[in-house]
């Protein structure tokens, strides 16, 4: 394996660097931190942009310039169309969009095999190349590509459903109950709460570009469950209404796992 350079040492990109000492004990692989200088990943045919979303966005067009061009690029950012218009715009032939559905709360939960066994979202519909070299990568870092014909679309599509609607709705239940009951009285809460509110604890320097980027998809479903929680509101003594809710909730709940 060839230089590997990874662009934020974050929980993402100190996991891809331990999946490829595992895979590749004796391959050299460089990390550059926020601020740091790109003029040292120029040997890697590899780079890998873990950024947040705004610091790979603002990473790409500075890219053509320090790396070899036929160095394979692919980042990790949880949105992908703005990114990967912004790599087409940069030129970057060999760029393929990534996303690992894999995490946790921060560096020190970093492991090799943080990917193991996990979907990695893949797109680069104009790159065969790049896409089947970035699948191989992804393959050896243990995760399971999982390869989209879009510019990002779709994904985003499916990421604000599964992944920003609920990181939003959790950050704001949490935020209601605080503010109706008063951090002093959040000791008394159950399992319940602390189950539907575990995404809370996340850092808001993480979610802003990601929410910023994805709008136009997720601001449509919180309206929607926004709505949804206001009728809702006004039957709360419908014993059918409510059976209809739980059962179409369980339905779904048994069918993701």
């Amino acid at each position: 394996m060839q230089g590997i350079a990874i662009v934020g040492p974050g929980l993402i990109g100190t996991s891809v660097a331990l999946a490829a000492r595992r895979r590749w004990p004796d391959a050299v692989i460089k990390t550059v931190d926020r601020g740091e200088s790109l003029s040292g990943i120029g040997h890697a045919m590899v780079v890998v942009l873990s950024a947040p979303v705004d610091v790979i966005l603002d990473t790409i067009p500075a890219l053509p310039r320090v790396i070899q061009s036929e160095a394979l690029v692919i980042d990790t950012g949880s949105t992908k169309r703005a990114i990967m218009a912004a790599a087409a715009n940069a030129g970057l032939r060999q760029f393929v969009g990534g996303h690992p559905m894999a995490g946790g709360t921060g560096v020190s939960e970093a492991r090799a095999d943080l990917f193991d066994g996990r979907p990695w979202f893949l797109t680069s519909p104009d790159a065969p190349d790049a896409l089947r070299r970035a699948s191989q990568l992804v393959d050896a870092l243990g995760a399971r590509p999982v390869v989209l014909s879009d510019r990002g679309e779709e994904h985003d599509r499916l990421m604000a459903a599964i992944s920003h609607l609920p990181q939003v709705t959790a950050t704001m239940l949490m935020t209601v109950v605080a503010r109706t009951v008063g951090t002093e009285h959040l000791q008394w809460a159950g399992s319940g709460l602390r189950d539907t509110t575990r995404l809370a604890t996340s850092s808001a320097a993480v979610w802003q570009s990601i929410l910023s980027s994805n709008k136009d998809e997720l601001r449509p479903l919180l309206k929607s469950l926004a709505s949804e929680l206001a009728t809702f509101a006004d039957r709360l003594d419908d014993h059918e209404s409510v059976q209809q809710v739980f059962d179409e909730a369980n339905r779904a709940k048994t069918a993701a796992g």
